[in-house]
């Protein structure tokens, strides 16, 4: 028995279902060991407390022991810690579902947009499926330039004849059109719009069109109602929308090509932490809020359209947690689903008028190359003799013996050995 694993009288418990969610920002603090502050890795020959190669995080060294569970450097897993960010950021995964959930709900009271006697509302609140009901959702909501804000109720007006038209829930506001350039999301209100103090004024072009910050798309999101989240296809035990802008930054266990690209981002946060401090203009904040936000998505993916890539100082583009998953020689197709193991071979499979319909054929090349073991016993010594005796290259029909492994573990290679089958097997 593998002694890695040793036999524990504990029950087995089943399975029943696997949950994918969005870490919250509290979940990724709770399940840290340490918060990351510095960028160097190394002080004075050790590994720096509070840097990217905390003790606390795991050991990459065979003499120190893991800070975090006393274990050595085989039996550690590693811990995660965590980077508290100088100013949310978009996480470049989430950016596209961000931009379709603040679409359907409104720019200022966080409600969705689309009137509740909708046909296209009702249409889509039938859908089961949460994907594909954000999507209906969108459609029911994309062309509203106004929050109405569910029904409207008729109330008599006291002096007029005319009824006056009384607003539920919504706040009126009107809606700007937001689109993502790069990794800025934009928000571009028509010019019809007048101020708030009615006068009619058209608003300067600078105001028509802003550039949103993380920070704003987040306060629109925290306020989105638990209902809602689920009409829009979230689950907000799991996955509310504000959790997809980084507020917190998870620091996974040491070392590799991330570590580097970690690095910058702490560097270039503490520097915009730095600024924020010495109460430096908005735009030089502007800046470096933009170079975090850079580095922080190439970090997840290195490999953006219309982005610069993040290289070593080697000019080596660094490999990012994307391109780790995807294509051929990434962690699903070539890891898990391709296991490269021993014992087989792939080939050509044909049909053969000389075979049986249950049978398959093997080329001989294939089938003279893969081995079976077979232990010696008494009542199969003279078969196995006869195959040894044809070796590694048996006359055709015929199928021979590669090796003889003994007792002791030795392993003798036929094709090299010259004496006689009774002597290999004494």
């Amino acid at each position: 028995m593998d002694m890695r694993f040793p036999y524990s009288p504990a029950e087995v418990a089943k399975v029943r279902m696997v949950q994918f969610g969005i870490l919250s920002p509290d979940e990724i603090r709770q399940m840290s060991v340490v918060q990351v502050e510095h960028s160097e890795t190394m002080e004075r020959g050790k590994p720096k407390v509070g840097g990217l190669s905390d003790p606390r995080l795991g050991t990459i060294d065979r003499k120190l022991k893991c800070e975090t569970c006393t274990a050595n450097m085989a039996e550690c897993p590693g811990h995660f810690g965590h980077l508290e960010l100088a100013k949310p950021m978009f996480h470049i995964g989430f950016l596209k579902t961000v931009l379709s959930i603040m679409r359907s709900v409104c720019f200022n009271c966080s409600k969705i947009l689309a009137d509740e006697e909708d046909h296209k509302f009702k249409q889509a609140l039938k859908i089961k499926n949460p994907k594909n009901r954000l999507k209906k959702i969108l459609d029911a909501c994309k062309n509203k330039t106004k929050c109405e804000g569910g029904d409207e109720l008729e109330v008599q007006g006291q002096d007029s004849e005319q009824p006056a038209k009384k607003s539920r829930g919504g706040c009126g506001a009107q809606q700007p059109k937001l689109t993502i350039e790069g990794m800025k999301m934009i928000a571009e209100y028509k010019a019809q719009r007048k101020k708030s103090d009615d006068q009619e004024q058209l608003p300067e072009p600078v105001e028509r069109k802003q550039t949103l910050t993380a920070e704003r798309v987040l306060s629109i999101l925290k306020r989105i109602s638990d209902e809602d989240c689920q009409l829009l296809g979230l689950n907000p035990k799991y996955a509310r929308p504000d959790w997809m802008i980084l507020q917190v930054l998870p620091i996974p266990p040491p070392p590799d090509d991330l570590t580097h690209q970690l690095a910058m981002i702490i560097r270039h946060n503490e520097n915009l932490r730095k600024q924020e401090r010495n109460g430096a203009p908005a735009h030089i904040i502007s800046e470096f809020a933009q170079l975090l936000q850079f580095h922080i998505a190439t970090y997840f993916d290195n490999e953006l359209p219309g982005q610069p890539r993040a290289t070593q100082r080697s000019g080596r583009p660094i490999k990012s947690i994307c391109s780790r998953l995807k294509a051929k020689e990434g962690r699903i197709r070539g890891n898990l689903m391709g296991k490269r193991v021993d014992f087989s071979a792939r080939t050509v499979i044909t049909p053969d008028p000389n075979i049986n319909i249950d049978e398959l054929g093997v080329p001989w090349s294939i089938a003279l190359n893969l081995t079976y073991p077979e232990t010696v016993t008494p009542y199969n010594i003279e078969r196995l003799k006869e195959l040894v005796e044809y070796g590694p290259h048996p006359p055709p029909g015929k199928t021979g013996a590669k090796y003889i492994i003994r007792d002791d573990g030795q392993r003798l290679d036929l094709r090299y050995l010259k004496k006689s089958s009774g002597a290999a097997f004494e």
